[in-house]
């Protein structure tokens, strides 16, 4: 279809042209005076109280767990109310683009609906949204179902739907939006309960939905049209990861640069997304982030600097037991410095705890 002129696309009648036609359309995004954005007649102006979202207090492992248990509780009541119903979702993106959207509708103690949907080239947003939507609207059809649990790792793109704030992805939202409004007003007992629950919890009922996604493969049959915002995402994806190439190749970080690890033990490469690579975890102080600068790039106060570019200063260090006073010395070897914190890999936050625990270590006032 792209090798022809638009003259002949205009002349040509099949099939095929209808298809793709239908399938890569493109869409607005932005429906900015539709009611359901407008004060007054939003979702949360009338029904605020009749929708609540559950999420861990905090990323701890204990919080997470407590958090389970409240759902364990949430979810047992939901199958022994007869008016209640439970959706479970997950969704995986494939290497192809290829987006996997699943859920399971419990009633009863067992599963009553399986739902799977698949779209390519969509954005992670869009792609949460597709889940809840594929789970949610079937469950609000039930006849004489007021409760509704949803249990979800995409909490965050129901709660898109309820802000007031212009988002480029508003007529994505007006579906389910408007199913959602049409459920509450239908019955003053109808509400509906989110409840987080991430995949790495294994909590054994979402597991079933995510064991099906990772399992379902499905190979695009038609070729599809990017959307502006995939678009944008993959161009950022591949400047990201031309910056990462280069930051990792080229010499000009410099020879003395240390590499870093993440609690994973992944090695750190930069990027710009949630304040940085190393900024989040060395921004507690700007004293602690400029020694942190300072042992990372080996532009320190210390002989070994010195060494290469003030050889006319002392190079060696005040416990009298290097002749040079080297990086390595001084995180690895020296007495001043409390043995119980020295790192002992390259994961990053083990020399954040050297360094807050030895505030004189690559000081300006101390060397």
């Amino acid at each position: 279809m792209s090798k022809l002129t638009m003259r002949q696309q205009a002349n040509l009648k099949s099939p095929i042209k209808d298809v793709n036609e239908q399938l890569n359309s493109v869409r607005s995004c932005f429906n900015l005076l539709h009611p359901l954005f407008s004060p007054g007649s939003r979702i949360v102006d009338h029904f605020s109280s009749r929708i609540s979202f559950h999420s861990p207090s905090s990323s701890s492992d204990e919080d997470l767990y407590q958090h389970l248990q409240s759902l364990n509780l949430v979810f047992r009541s939901s199958q022994v109310n007869p008016n209640s119903a439970a959706v479970i979702t997950d969704r995986g993106v494939k290497k192809t683009h290829v987006v996997t959207a699943a859920a399971h509708i419990w009633a009863d103690n067992s599963v009553i609906k399986q739902l799977r949907v698949y779209s390519l080239n969509v954005t992670s947003i869009k792609a949460e949204l597709m889940v809840i939507h594929t789970g949610l609207t079937p469950a609000m059809e039930i006849d004489g179902v007021h409760d509704i649990t949803v249990i979800t790792n995409s909490i965050a793109a129901v709660k898109k739907i309820l802000e007031s704030k212009v988002n480029p992805l508003q007529n994505m939202f007006i579906p389910l939006a408007s199913a959602i409004k049409m459920f509450l007003s239908k019955d003053g007992r109808n509400k509906i309960c989110f409840w987080y629950c991430p995949s790495k919890a294994e909590w054994p009922r979402h597991k079933l939905v995510d064991d099906q996604v990772k399992a379902s493969s499905c190979i695009p049959t038609f070729p599809s049209k990017e959307s502006h915002l995939f678009s944008r995402k993959k161009e950022c994806d591949n400047i990201l990861c031309e910056w990462q190439t280069y930051f990792t190749k080229s010499l000009k970080k410099g020879h003395y640069f240390l590499n870093f690890e993440d609690e994973k033990e992944r090695v750190i490469k930069p990027t710009y997304a949630k304040g940085g690579s190393w900024l989040p975890v060395i921004g507690f102080t700007n004293s602690l982030c400029a020694r942190f600068t300072c042992m990372t790039t080996g532009h320190a106060p210390i002989g070994e600097y010195r060494q290469r570019f003030f050889p006319h200063l002392p190079t060696s260090y005040p416990c009298g037991k290097a002749e040079v006073q080297t990086r390595e010395h001084i995180v690895m070897e020296c007495d001043r410095h409390n043995p119980s914190m020295r790192p002992c890999n390259t994961i990053i936050n083990s020399f954040v705890y050297f360094l807050a625990d030895n505030p004189e270590a690559f000081s300006f006032d101390n060397g």
